[in-house]
């Protein structure tokens, strides 16, 4: 008999911190500078990351994922969310929305995981991105359209980022004449953050759960803040 799908609120929270953390150890490992060139010859130094600062801009299922992940490899990690209002497991400090440009200055690595909303839309523009500490890496699994691309493009090719891993990007797909395929400090992926994983039966079993809560009158899974579009 087949295995059932265990029931959990985010059915993807776990497969998102990791694409998010895997972009985060390319760059520690300089896999951008060596995995495009054809040639035997070091390059810079890898990242230490038990001396670097993460902050995790939303901090949901996936968010707090990231957090634990990051703090296993020695990483101070910073978290900023609208809702939580305690740090999860390896955060070391949780903040409002309203502190974001101060912990920007703080943070070596930026792991973006909010949801698209009225607030969060084209929330990483040119004011954020010159808030952040220069020669900081910046990571979205989140939304394509909580970045302002062309933002980001200038950011990257000033220096003021030293690099981004995106597996979401406004518009998706990425034109073929975007400046980002040619950098080689960009990491993309086309949006597949949870391909191959059993989400489909995940979400089946939270329906057929739900509706026996429902039919329970018991309180339901997932259930979103329309007001919060969350």
């Amino acid at each position: 008999m087949a295995e059932k799908p265990r029931l959990y609120h985010g059915s993807g929270n776990k497969h998102l911190s990791t694409h998010a953390v895997a972009f985060l150890l390319a760059f520690a490992r300089r896999f951008d500078h060596y995995l495009p060139r054809k040639r035997w010859q070091r390059g810079p130094g890898m990242i230490d990351l038990p001396s670097q600062t993460v902050l995790i801009v939303g901090v949901g299922g996936s968010g707090r994922e990231a957090s634990k992940q990051c703090a296993a490899f020695g990483m101070r990690v910073l978290g900023i969310d609208p809702r939580m209002m305690e740090p999860p497991a390896g955060m070391v400090d949780l903040a409002t929305p309203d502190r974001l440009e101060e912990r920007l200055g703080e943070a070596d690595f930026v792991i973006v995981t909010t949801p698209e909303t009225p607030d969060t839309l084209g929330m990483f523009n040119t004011r954020l991105f010159s808030r952040m500490k220069r020669g900081a890496y910046f990571i979205n699994i989140a939304r394509g359209r909580c970045v302002v691309t062309q933002d980001l493009i200038v950011a990257l090719q000033s220096g003021q980022l030293a690099g981004a891993g995106l597996d979401v990007i406004d518009p998706e797909p990425l034109p073929s004449d975007s400046p980002l395929w040619g950098m080689p400090n960009v990491l993309i992926t086309p949006h597949v953050a949870i391909l191959g994983t059993p989400y489909r039966q995940k979400w089946e079993a939270i329906l057929l759960e739900n509706c026996r809560l429902f039919a329970a009158g018991q309180p339901l899974l997932n259930v979103v803040d329309k007001e919060k579009w969350y």
